[in-house]
């Protein structure tokens, strides 16, 4: 029900009027309030103990031995996915109104908004990879008439394109692994794989390449390093646009991964790969985003880095914990967008102690009792993190994310400042752990209860992973101030261009669309040119510090 209501909402035909655009929106919102009641509702029969899946009909595939089915899952995972993307368009149909408020084509950006939300809505109910496939193709076409919704904008334009070359890819990546699980499986339902593969004793080759065609798409869709740039690029577009893509299309590589897990832990090798991609576009987007110098470029190598943080729990098995991450920064990154207007007047008061660099010293005590706290918390729910590699690096990670609050708080001089940035660092470090333990009882279930196999790669991957967190601490810590200036002038530039590798994407859209958007060369000379004020007053990585 939720996706038709907003897909029907969006069916009739709209003109660049006043009255038509009122009635369009109109319609929109409120599908989109129905949606989300229908998603509570949906919330409470579930806990109510009302678990089947549904499924409307099957279209007959001639040529092949299975049918497509149009079928919805009902389980916690799909419930809390409908939720929280009904809830996000809510929000930003709400903020849409105002923002576009005189317009003269307001009428078919609600229309086009109706159009991706109910599309996305369907990828996140789906009950088989199919239709979620035909969803996320769907979502795409949509997604890109709003990415262009000011077409005399080159830049938007262009970025669509870009877009367009990956996220198509993708889909085709997509349509391969269905076609190679539907033929081996014999259905499509993502409940028909788990148990398939669950008596598998070893997974057929054509499942393996499935595995690895969907973590390609994963990746794709998460615009990892070095496919990132139209993710970077796409903000010429309205704001609720970008806020749409970043708090829900762009994790929709996240959420196969999810629905598939039963597969991809017993293809260990490709969640593994999936893992290096990840680690290596959180180090690489963290240190991009602090030399950004626009709010809404800054959130959007913020998103980057957050997806490669998914995608290495999703490699390390951690899969309870990617969903959690997924629901905190989807929630995060709306309002971060819809907001983001207001972002410039607030960092015109540079906060006490804001330009002071911490102490090697203060910095080693921060991560030492960050290490503590989750090192203890850890302990409190009855992990021993010396015994399971996996809980060591959860450790590390939570130990540089509460350090960051203790860091700020030996700013301050007086005691009783400290105190209360203790407290908080504890109660943060504790809440995740918590919400950790929380998701891990409540969703493990409807993902995979097989664990990844502790190899000698996964043991590497998680060294890498705990080392480059500690670096990255230490960067945008006390390294700042130990690395030489001309060094930090190099770091800065190339780091600011996203180290050029979207120069190669840039030319080869250029070939297919050159005759509407010329080539945009990267921006290196602009950034010479400003850092050599910005560097008198400042260190190279800026103060933005950690991942956001």
């Amino acid at each position: 029900m939720m996706p038709s209501v907003l897909v029907l909402s969006a069916l009739p035909s709209v003109r660049p009027t006043r009255q038509s655009a009122l009635g369009t929106r109109y319609r929109v919102r409120w599908a989109a309030i129905v949606a989300l009641l229908g998603a509570l509702a949906g919330d409470i029969g579930y806990f109510l103990g009302s678990q089947t899946s549904l499924e409307i009909f099957k279209i007959t595939l001639p040529g092949l031995g299975f049918a497509l089915p149009l079928s919805v899952a009902v389980n916690g995972l799909t419930m809390v996915l409908a939720t929280l993307v009904s809830f996000v368009i809510v929000m930003i149909t709400q903020y849409s109104v105002e923002y576009l408020d005189g317009d003269p084509h307001q009428a078919r950006f609600f229309r086009l908004l109706a159009f991706t939300g109910g599309f996305f809505l369907l990828v996140v109910v789906s009950g088989n990879i199919g239709l979620f496939t035909l969803g996320i193709i769907a979502t795409g076409f949509s997604l890109n008439k709003l990415l262009k919704f000011y077409n005399t904008h080159p830049k938007a334009i262009m970025a669509a394109h870009k877009k367009s070359i990956f996220t198509r890819t993708a889909d085709l990546f997509l349509v391969g692994a269905s076609a190679l699980i539907g033929s081996h499986v014999g259905s499509l339902q993502f409940d028909a794989l788990r148990q398939f593969v669950a008596h598998a004793t070893e997974i057929p080759f054509a499942l393996q390449i499935a595995a690895w065609l969907i973590i390609g798409a994963v990746i794709l869709k998460s615009a990892h390093f070095p496919f990132q740039g139209w993710l970077i690029q796409v903000m010429e577009a309205p704001t609720p646009v970008s806020a749409l893509m970043h708090a829900g299309v762009v994790y929709s590589g996240a959420i196969i991964a999810l629905r598939t897990t039963s597969l991809l832990v017993r293809v260990s090798d490709a969640l593994l790969f999936l893992g290096i991609m990840g680690l290596a576009t959180v180090v690489i987007a963290s240190l991009a985003m602090t030399t950004q110098t626009a709010v809404k470029s800054m959130l959007a190598w913020s998103t980057t880095a957050q997806l490669g943080f998914m995608s290495l729990e999703l490699g390390l098995g951690l899969f309870p914990l990617a969903l959690l991450h997924l629901i905190g920064h989807s929630l995060y990154k709306a309002h971060a967008f819809l907001s983001s207007g207001s972002v410039p007047d607030q960092l015109r008061q540079v906060p006490p102690g804001g330009k002071k660099i911490p102490s090697m010293t203060s910095w080693v005590m921060a991560v030492v009792l960050g290490l503590i706290i989750s090192g203890g918390g850890a302990w409190v729910f009855g992990d021993d993190p010396l015994k399971d590699p996996t809980w060591m690096a959860l450790v590390v990670i939570i130990a540089v994310a509460v350090s960051q609050i203790l860091i700020k708080g030996f700013q301050f001089d007086a005691i009783i400042d400290r105190f209360v940035a203790f407290l908080v660092a504890v109660s943060m470090g504790f809440t995740y752990l918590i919400l950790h333990t929380l998701f891990v009882w409540g969703f493990t279930r409807d993902m995979t209860e097989a664990m990844m196999p502790i190899t000698t790669p996964y043991l590497w991957l998680l060294g890498l992973s705990m080392a480059s967190f500690l670096i990255l601490s230490w960067l945008q810590g006390p390294g700042r101030a130990l690395l030489p200036q001309k060094i930090q002038l190099v770091l800065f530039t190339h780091l600011y261009n996203g180290l050029y590798v979207d120069v190669w994407v840039e030319r080869i859209s250029h070939r297919f669309w050159s005759e509407r958007v010329g080539v945009e060369l990267p921006r290196k000379n602009l950034a010479v040119e400003s850092l050599q004020s910005i560097a008198r007053n400042q260190d190279a990585f800026g103060q933005s510090g950690g991942v956001q």
